[in-house]
């Protein structure tokens, strides 16, 4: 049988997915470890971690609830970044070109996209944080003057381009 050679991906390669990126965010910013993280909501820290490296995609509503408690993240949010993430390596969120989650329906649209293509809500131009009053771009998942996380409901969205 041919041995097959582990390649160990450089720290920046990981393509997190959409709530693994979000997931690892917070838990960095809270200065928290996996294990840590994972101690709290119930789970092990091999679980976190294939969470956090997109290779869970699937997160159960009770683990998601644990982890927004634990991390200060909006339930909701997690919940659409978990059902807009890709769940084979084929799908074109992987690629970059299907990344924009709508807010309403949590259909992945184009980066570019104004307009959800499933449902045709209007995508906010920008996302102001509710902690600090900076405006942020609306795929934003964190405020890029005081690293909270953007609340994902439309009272903290503005509709003009910054």
């Amino acid at each position: 049988m041919a041995r097959r050679k582990l390649q160990k991906r450089a720290f920046n390669d990981i393509d997190r997915g959409m709530l693994g990126g979000l997931i690892f965010t917070a838990r960095r910013l809270h200065g928290f470890t996996q294990s840590q993280v994972a101690a709290e909501i119930g789970r092990d820290r091999p679980w976190l971690s294939d969470v956090e490296t997109g290779k869970i995609t699937f997160v159960p509503e009770d683990d998601i609830r644990a982890l927004a408690r634990t991390l200060d993240l909006n339930t909701r949010q997690l919940i659409t970044a978990r059902d807009g993430a890709p769940s084979r390596p084929g799908n074109p969120a992987v690629a970059g070109r299907w990344r924009r989650s709508c807010q309403s329906c949590g259909h992945s649209n184009p980066d570019d996209a104004n307009y959800c293509s499933n449902c045709g809500a209007q995508f906010p131009m920008s996302v102001v944080c509710a902690a600090c009053g900076r405006t942020n771009d609306s795929p934003a998942n964190f405020c890029t003057h005081c690293g909270r996380a953007l609340a994902a409901d439309s009272s903290r969205m503005a509709r003009t381009r910054s």
